[in-house]
């Protein structure tokens, strides 16, 4: 019964809490929840959206205002109620914000796609052409903006599109706020606790006021994104599709053409104009940093005359920076003079030969400023950079009137350079830009008779393979003495002077091997010269003929030896480390060639493989074994190795054959046999005469060995003769009754005991 009473007594309790602060919640509270409740679709949709956001923004500055009178009251408490007051601010320029857009969308609703300058170009090119290049210009200035205005409205929709996301994130975890906050105003208890829940919950309703404003707004922004991509999309392809039509139409009249150049001439006067002001300028500046230096003498060196000097500096270096970047802007209207006049030349001559011309001109006033971008882009951020570290010293709170006058000063002359030099780098850019299009214009693109068409293309490819021909790969200077004047002259080494000299090289080196084999037949059949010191001679006449027709295509070729000095160091490194084996070989080939230790014919032992020496090179020389196998064996193995050469002094060698008779066989007339088959061979030597040797008892037989020479040659084979002799010495043994034994054992049966004798029954016997 009391954990009864208990419980009633808890619930009764909580339930006078909850009916308490429910009766303590402020009205601004009550307003603020009805205004934030979500209004049905239906209402929505009747709803006027301006209407709206004025009735939102009117109620946001009325609790600015109430807001502002509660802090001025409450200021004498200390209460902290800024933060309310910075919310309501930002509420306030949402909703403005909110009307803008608002505003913003209707007039997009209902305005043209087009703006007037747009409609008349599109209009003035209806006609029947040729199109006046100057308004051609002009169309694809208008289709150049518009293509960047959609690329950046493009990016501006991605970029708000990942806002928009984070701003529903955001506008979740604000109404999860509201509802926790709401319930610890319900369960507070106390009226320190009960104000404080209550402040809370207002903040938190005011973030979520204002993240919801944040996503409308955003929200808003899309949709303007949209109509104005939806209208400048179409608008866009139709100037290519326009473009696409007119390009080939156009024509430069020389009204034109002259119009443009009296209008060069203008800006190059008003640019010499600008160069005289600063030169007059940078003199007065001059005169008056030499007055104050006489002054400064002995004066403080933080004082006023520095402080001047200092700006002064400033001011003389921007001059010179600025006379330096007018004096590009004086040349590049120049240049610009000068395309002109090639753009008007290529327009007014179907001449296949002059086009191309202008082609190259134009190509190269647009490498040249290619070239310069890089530089005119590096200046100007390194003077935005002095201009930004200018405005973090003008940030100094400690700084003094004078001082701050001082470095206000500073800075102006800095943002001078930073004008100048983005002055340069636009008249650039613009100009390498038409450039470009002038290009596109000449060459396959324009509309140019069939015949012309192709003698462009071809003079355009004949004109590159001239610029890779002519390409210097690098240059050499060689120092002459003359008069006793040392005289330096340079040679440059181009691809042509590279590929004319291989082919020269390749050519003459052929038109030499043809000559050396012909000497080399001549050298074996008239004058009987070895053949293998022919083959010796061929070689080193093709090395020295080699090496003469080096330097005398370098000299025709007008290639210094002295264009080889530089890499002498990689290519001795290289020999040295990547090439140490073939030198070697080499160089005990010319060894072997010299030594003639190793010719052509010999018969050589080497590495377990016996065969004929075929060819000896400079490298490796080739031996062909008894079985027709050749091998390629590097030269310095013949000089670090063991060689047996069989025929290096004579060709004569001894073979022996070993013969076994059988015990009680007539030995001298086996002899005699043996030795008359060897005496009959015809392959055999009569000098030194063939001998018969009884060598030794056998096991099996009495061993006779047959001892010949023969003579070895290239018809000649030692193996041959051997199998001869052993079929010859077969027959007449076995005419003459001797007998060959075969290996034969003798088997002693001991009986001194008797044998055990056993019957064992078959596997298939039952019994």
């Amino acid at each position: 019964m009391n954990l009864r009473q208990l419980l009633l007594a808890l619930i009764v309790t909580t339930f006078a809490a909850l009916v308490h602060a429910q009766s303590l919640l402020p009205k601004q509270l009550s307003g603020t929840s009805k205004a934030a409740a979500p209004a049905t679709p239906a209402a929505a949709e009747e709803a006027d959206p301006r209407a709206q956001a004025e009735a939102l923004l009117a109620e946001a500055r009325r609790q600015q205002q109430e807001q502002r009178l509660a802090e001025r009251q409450s200021a004498d408490d200390g209460l902290p109620t800024s933060e309310h007051q910075r919310l309501l601010d930002r509420l306030v320029l949402l909703h403005g914000e909110r009307l803008k857009l608002l505003d913003e969308l209707d007039m997009l609703k209902n305005s043209p796609s087009e703006t007037a300058n747009q409609r008349a170009l599109l209009a003035e090119f209806t006609g029947p052409p040729p199109y006046a290049a100057l308004r051609v210009d002009s169309l694809r200035d208008e289709a150049d903006a518009l293509k960047e205005r959609v690329k950046s409205l493009a990016a501006a929709e991605r970029a708000l599109e990942v806002q928009q996301a984070g701003l529903i994130d955001e506008q979740q975890r604000a109404s999860e706020a509201v509802r926790l906050a709401e319930d610890r105003l319900a369960r507070a208890d106390g009226q320190d606790q009960i104000a404080k829940d209550r402040e809370s919950l207002e903040l938190a309703s005011l973030r979520r006021r204002q993240a919801e404003a944040d996503l409308s707004n955003v929200a808003l922004g899309l949709d303007v994104i949209h109509l104005k991509l939806k209208k400048l999309r179409p608008l866009g392809e139709q100037m290519q599709r326009l473009l696409a039509r007119v390009l080939p139409e156009q024509h430069l009249a020389k009204e034109d053409f002259e119009q443009n150049q009296t209008r060069l001439r203008s800006e190059l006067a008003k640019v010499s104009r600008e160069i005289d002001l600063i030169v007059a300028n940078t003199s007065k500046l001059a005169a008056e940093r030499t007055r104050l230096t006489k002054l400064a003498q002995g004066a403080d060196p933080n004082g006023p005359i520095a402080n001047r000097l200092r700006v002064l500096d400033e001011q003389i270096e921007t001059d010179r920076l600025t006379l330096m970047t007018l004096t590009w802007l004086h040349g590049m209207i120049q240049v610009a003079g000068d395309s002109w006049r090639q753009r008007f030349v290529g327009f007014s001559s179907d001449d296949a030969t002059t086009r191309q011309a202008v082609i190259s001109a134009l190509q190269r006033t647009s490498s040249d400023l290619g070239s310069r971008k890089d530089l005119f882009r590096e200046l100007q951020d390194g003077a935005r950079i002095a201009v930004r570290q200018q405005e973090l010293r003008l940030e100094n709170v400690l700084l003094t009137p004078s001082a701050r006058a001082q470095e206000s000063a500073i800075l102006e002359t800095l943002k001078k350079r930073v004008d100048a030099y983005q002055r340069v780098e636009l008249a650039g850019t613009r100009m390498d830009r038409q450039i470009k299009r002038w290009l596109e214009d000449f060459g396959f693109r324009a509309k140019t008779p069939g015949a012309d068409n192709w003698k462009l293309g071809a003079l355009q490819v004949g004109q590159t393979l001239k610029g890779i021909w002519d390409f210097e790969m690098f240059a050499v200077e060689e120092s002459t003495v003359v008069d006793g004047k040392t005289v330096t002259v340079a040679y440059g080494v181009t691809v042509g002077k590279s590929i004319g000299a291989v082919v020269l090289f390749v050519a003459g080196y052929w038109l030499f091997s043809l000559l050396s084999a012909r000497l080399q037949k001549l050298m074996v059949s008239r004058f009987h010269v070895d053949v293998e010191v022919a083959s010796m001679v061929r070689r080193w006449a093709m090395i020295s003929l080699a090496l003469v027709l080096i330097i005398f295509i370098l000299n025709l070729a007008r290639i210094p030896l002295t264009v080889f000095a530089f890499m002498g160091g990689a290519l001795a490194i290289g020999v040295g480390f990547g090439t140490q084996t073939m030198i070697k070989n080499v160089i005990s080939g010319i060894i072997i060639l010299f030594e003639r230790k190793v010719r052509v014919g010999d018969i050589v032992a080497i590495e377990g493989m016996t065969g004929y020496v075929t060819q000896v090179d400079l490298r490796a020389s080739t031996v062909r074994a008894f079985d027709g196998v050749e091998a390629l064996v590097p030269n310095s193995t013949f000089l670090e190795n063991q060689v047996i050469n069989w025929t290096y002094s004579n060709s004569r060698i001894r073979r022996e054959i070993r013969v076994g008779i059988a015990y009680g066989s007539p030995v001298h007339a086996a002899a005699e046999i043996i030795g008359g088959c060897a005496e009959d061979h015809g392959q055999v030597l009569k000098d030194p005469a063939p001998e018969v040797f009884f060598e030794d008892f056998g096991d099996s037989a009495l061993l006779l060995v047959l001892i010949f020479w023969v003579e070895l040659g290239p018809n000649v084979f030692s193996r041959r003769i051997d199998s001869d002799l052993r079929y010859a010495i077969e027959k007449r043994l076995a005419t003459a009754g001797i007998t060959i034994p075969f290996p034969q054992r003798d088997v002693h049966l001991a009986v001194s005991q008797p044998l055990p004798v056993r019957v064992t029954p078959s596997a298939g016997d039952d019994n």
